[in-house]
């Protein structure tokens, strides 16, 4: 096992050293994207459940503001990406497809940061986990749990604004908070707690506005994790009918879903229960998936982009991730 982790790691360490220098430009960031198969044991292997693999990306950069992205969304035509990071940076970039519609690559990267730097940052501040294209870009803040508006144009521009949120957020706990964050419609959001504060066979989601919250209890589903430790949810995605995609991590050992919640059962106050359409276990192209995002094209297909965060935003080190920035797409054939 040690012995595969180094050779990992200096396989990592290798790419990144072919990679561009770091940029002299304020707010440009230089972005390599390596493509990436659905399987590599299989390179037939396209499908997933009801999800057919339109392509996948590596992105790499030597930036020490790159990585660590948690959330992303992706504008109604396809060709921006909007993502945040676990260190307080939003970061856009253009996403380029084929002929056939398949993904093939992300330029044109830029980065703002989202919280002040300096050792007068407050503790927690800057953890950005969800992200929301609603009014403005909406940013869900995990450790000091918060939620700001940041203007749309330029994207991630300031001053933001705070909105309100439910009361019962610190329940979450300092690294279990405001994980996911969705627009299901009617200027409503979901929210979804990452963990409570005790184990628990499920977490606490509320659906809502401004100061008007229903706190529902979200299922959490436990198959295969170590020492009991169950799928979490991680992001959600509107799709065009109505209902939501959420993604679901686990780790010990690495797995995610995607879950499927139908838009009546938004309505109440009973359990959220989501069944499972798709799971990504080994040999699959799997990391630490936490973002996810849909939309409709202009043939009428339905797209989903799945994001993983390397848990690297800040190589203060320069020490090589072990985990991968994936950007995965796929089409919803159901």
């Amino acid at each position: 096992m040690l012995l595969a982790l180094l050779t990992a790691a200096l396989a990592v360490s290798v790419a990144f050293s072919s990679l561009a220098p770091l940029p002299s430009a304020a707010g440009t960031l230089a972005l390599e994207t390596v493509p990436v198969l659905l399987d590599e044991t299989d390179p037939s292997r396209d499908r997933v459940g009801p999800l057919r693999y339109l392509g996948g990306l590596w992105l790499r950069s030597n930036d020490p503001r790159f990585g660590g992205l948690s959330d992303l969304r992706v504008s109604p035509d396809g060709s921006r990406l909007f993502a945040i990071s676990d260190c307080g940076e939003g970061l856009t970039a253009a996403l380029s497809y084929d002929a056939a519609g398949r993904l093939v690559r992300a330029d044109d990267a830029r980065v703002v940061p989202l919280a002040s730097r300096g050792p007068g940052r407050p503790a927690g501040g800057s953890d950005a986990e969800s992200l929301v294209l609603g009014d403005g870009l909406e940013v869900g803040f995990e450790g000091r749990a918060r939620i700001l508006a940041y203007r749309a144009d330029p994207p991630f521009g300031g001053p933001p604004r705070p909105l309100p949120f439910p009361e019962g957020v610190g329940r979450c706990g300092s690294n279990g908070g405001l994980e996911t964050m969705a627009d299901v419609g009617d200027g409503r959001r979901l929210l979804v707690c990452e963990k409570r504060r005790s184990a628990s066979s499920t977490v606490t989601a509320w659906v809502g506005r401004g100061g008007t919250w229903t706190e529902r209890e979200y299922s959490l589903a436990f198959e295969g994790g170590w020492a009991g430790e169950p799928f979490r949810p991680t992001g959600a995605a509107l799709l065009p009918g109505g209902d939501l995609l959420v993604l679901e991590r686990r780790f010990p050992p690495i797995a995610a879903r995607i879950a499927r919640l139908e838009r009546a059962s938004l309505e109440g106050s009973g359990p959220l229960a989501p069944h499972e359409i798709a799971r990504f276990e080994a040999p699959l192209t799997l990391d630490n998936f936490e973002g996810i995002e849909a939309r409709r094209d202009a043939s009428g297909r339905t797209l989903v982009y799945l994001l993983s965060d390397d848990n690297n935003c800040a190589k203060n080190a320069r020490a090589p991730a072990l985990q991968r920035t994936l950007l995965l797409m796929f089409a919803l054939e159901d």
